[in-house]
């Protein structure tokens, strides 16, 4: 998907931003001067929104549709993607002058539309799967050095994700399931800002999942929808601001 690309980008251009943006000078008064390098354990909360994706392979299998009596080929496609939302707490060690080890614990929301293809290209059913994850991603980050009241940084680790909302929903039209537990990489870069009395960042953050994305459950006589996709790995793109 395009976003991707957008993303990787993104993620290119903050990290030669941080050379640079360190041989900023400025005359601000500093706030927070010691922030960084005295306070082993810091402590804050995160809010942002995301937009969640599937990078698809289709097995491009032959089935037989419900009700229907010739058997066709399938295929689906993420076509519309929607804007959610997630809430984190903060919980950060520092380990050097640059390297911190946080963990974030919190929740996920989001929505994907998933439409399955008839191979005349004809729309055969869009089905709409909803995520509702807790997550507890561990994470590396680095900063570069401070200038002024700004301090840019890298970060980088792991996500294990666990969907409350994983089941098939039958009334809704979506006959498939996802999967329970997701373990995700995440790459990102942000910029932390000090005020006077609290530290606020902005943050860019990619997660791809590693593992297939759907369930072993369907809906009886709809397991045609499954076996269309050979794989179907998460994609969710985040936009936080932490506050610490």
């Amino acid at each position: 998907m395009k976003l991707k690309k957008y993303f990787i980008v993104l993620l290119f251009c903050g990290s030669l931003a941080i050379p640079a943006a360190a041989q900023i000078q400025s005359e601000t008064p500093l706030h927070l001067m010691n922030y960084d390098y005295i306070r082993r354990w810091r402590f804050g909360f995160s809010i942002g929104g995301n937009v969640f994706d599937y990078a698809i392979s289709n097995s491009n299998k032959v089935v037989l549709p419900f009700g229907d009596a010739v058997p066709t080929s399938m295929w689906a496609e993420v076509v519309d993607v929607a804007p959610g939302f997630n809430i984190n707490g903060i919980i950060n060690y520092r380990l050097s002058r640059h390297f911190d080890l946080r963990t974030l614990p919190g929740i996920c929301f989001g929505t994907r539309n998933l439409n399955f293809y008839r191979a005349d290209g004809s729309l055969e059913r869009s089905m709409e799967l909803e995520s509702n994850y807790v997550e507890i991603p561990i994470l590396l980050k680095y900063s570069a050095l401070r200038s002024s009241n700004y301090r840019p940084y890298l970060v980088g680790g792991f996500n294990t994700r666990f969907n409350m909302n994983w089941k098939t929903r039958e009334q809704k039209g979506t006959y498939i399931s996802t999967a329970i537990c997701e373990p995700f990489y995440e790459l990102g870069f942000g910029l932390d800002m000090y005020f006077y009395y609290f530290k606020l960042s902005f943050e860019f953050k990619y997660s791809g999942g590693f593992t297939h994305s759907l369930g072993s459950n369907t809906v009886e006589g709809f397991d045609y929808y499954r076996d269309v996709i050979d794989r179907l790995n998460s994609q969710i793109f985040i936009f936080s601001i932490h506050i610490e």
